[in-house]
């Protein structure tokens, strides 16, 4: 059996952006940093990956409560989509389709440690069955 799992923590670059796709579904997307320390000839150094996310359904809706600098932990799939720039040519976009997020905070952020998070996880909110009913998430389109 093969699988495409990718965990990846990090922080918001920016708002997430929300758009509709024809069929109506709610399409969120953002890109998360992860940066790092490294050292280089003895000098230190940073470098800083970059990782397109993209939420779909009730997962769009709930990320739009993110804002930017917000860590994160995100799990889903890495994905790759053909695209055509505008010479025409074919291209491929690579990204993570998110299927879970939820907020972390900075272990030094002594707000984040001590004040409840007004954002439910999304384990709470969409996949725990509670006792007034769940909502399940919709099947992520995988051909738009």
């Amino acid at each position: 059996m093969q699988e495409n799992r990718f965990q990846l923590a990090g922080y918001l670059a920016a708002r997430p952006t929300l758009r509709s796709l024809p069929s109506g579904m709610a399409v969120a997307n953002v890109r998360l940093g992860q940066t790092y320390r490294l050292s280089r000839n003895d000098l230190p150094a940073e470098h800083t990956n970059w990782f397109s996310l993209v939420f779909y359904g009730d997962l769009a809706t709930l990320a739009m409560e993110l804002d930017k600098g917000t860590n994160v932990y995100v799990e889903g799939s890495f994905d790759q989509r053909p695209t055509t720039d505008q010479q025409g040519r074919k291209r491929y976009v690579y990204e993570v389709t998110v299927q879970k997020f939820f907020r972390i905070g900075r272990a030094s952020d002594e707000a984040a440690r001590s004040a409840p998070s007004d954002l439910p996880s999304v384990h709470e909110a969409l996949n725990d069955e509670t006792e007034s009913g769940d909502r399940l998430v919709e099947s992520v389109p995988w051909a738009i």
